[in-house]
């Protein structure tokens, strides 16, 4: 199972692939003036009527603890999702540094076992920027090894060249009121019959009493209904999130935060429409499903975690 305890966890909409475009000519990103934070990269190409996935291995380029307030962000249109993530906050990994296909570094997948994801974004247009409330962090620590990962399909006849750039911005030690932490509830156990419709349902309960300010949905292209409803422990209230449109994942920032006390927490239901004459299951490709959901709260507690008490298919995994 992939952990993703998100430091920072940014979702933005996520266009149609057939609106990935090869913009001519990308004035790359500035990176933050000296002293007001820090810039992470990597660039690649996509080949013509292909679906890429690339990684690059490079040390975080900090030499302390960063208090990230906002970032900054450029990636090419109509990314499937990008992420940055490490397999140890605050320590060096064996992978040599360098770029990479992703299925290379993966393997059998059991690197995810302890990857921790800090940054994730789904498409967007040019720039885009995420704030968080006036003192509230993400704690960003050094000597650690980033693995950027992007994720596109290019379906296009012209190999594309694949930029993604993410400034993060921060603030002194005493302008710091709050730290961040979240996760995804990833469902690793779908099944979608071919030719039909399927839905299941996730019940996660908190451990810890958070504040939560963002929910975002993850699915892939089979896709067609995302909801979010309460759940006290005992029982699930209204539907409060709905999303149908699979490239479009409605991050929801909530002002004034949602109050989680422990033992309480979410319903998720995912619903895929299967018109293809093959199942389908959980996978990382856009030909495979998901079915997650992203959380982002208040306080920093790295043991905070959503733990799945009650699923559809009565199988109970590990968030």
């Amino acid at each position: 199972m992939r952990i993703a305890l998100l430091l920072l966890a940014f979702l933005v909409a996520c266009p149609s692939p057939d609106d990935i475009t090869d913009p001519d000519p990308v004035v790359p990103l500035e990176p933050p003036p000296e002293g007001q934070g820090f810039q992470l990269s990597m660039t690649g190409t996509a080949p013509a009527n292909a679906e890429s996935w690339l990684c690059s291995v490079y040390p975080m380029p900090t030499s302390q603890i960063a208090n990230v307030n906002w970032v900054e962000f450029q990636q090419n249109p109509g990314m499937h999702h990008m992420t940055l993530s490490t397999l140890g906050i605050g320590v060096q990994g064996d992978i040599p540094y360098g770029e990479y296909p992703c299925e290379e570094i993966y393997g059998d997948a059991s690197l995810m076992e302890n990857q921790v994801m800090f940054f994730g974004s789904q498409g967007g247009e040019g720039v885009q920027t995420m704030n968080l409330p006036v003192g509230v962090v993400a704690q960003m620590p050094p000597t650690m090894d980033v693995i950027h990962e992007v994720h596109l399909v290019n379906t296009t006849e012209e190999d594309i060249a694949v930029y993604s750039r993410v400034n993060a911005y921060t603030i002194s030690d005493a302008e710091v009121v709050e730290g961040i932490w979240g996760g995804q509830v990833r469902d690793e156990t779908i099944t979608v019959p071919a030719q039909s419709e399927a839905t299941e349902w996730t019940r996660c309960v908190m451990n810890v009493d958070v504040d939560v300010l963002f929910l975002a949905s993850h699915t892939h292209r089979r896709g067609i209904d995302f909801t979010i409803r309460r759940f006290d422990g005992t029982a699930s209230g209204d539907v409060f999130y709905s999303n149908d449109d699979w490239h479009d994942p409605k991050i929801t920032q909530y002002d004034p935060p949602l109050v989680i006390p422990a033992g309480e927490g979410f319903e998720y239901a995912c619903t895929w429409r299967n018109s293809d004459d093959f199942d389908v299951t959980y996978g990382l490709t856009a030909e495979d499903e998901m079915c997650n959901l992203a959380i982002v709260h208040t306080p920093f507690d790295q043991s905070a975690r959503c733990e799945v008490v009650e699923t559809s298919d009565g199988v109970l995994w590990a968030p």
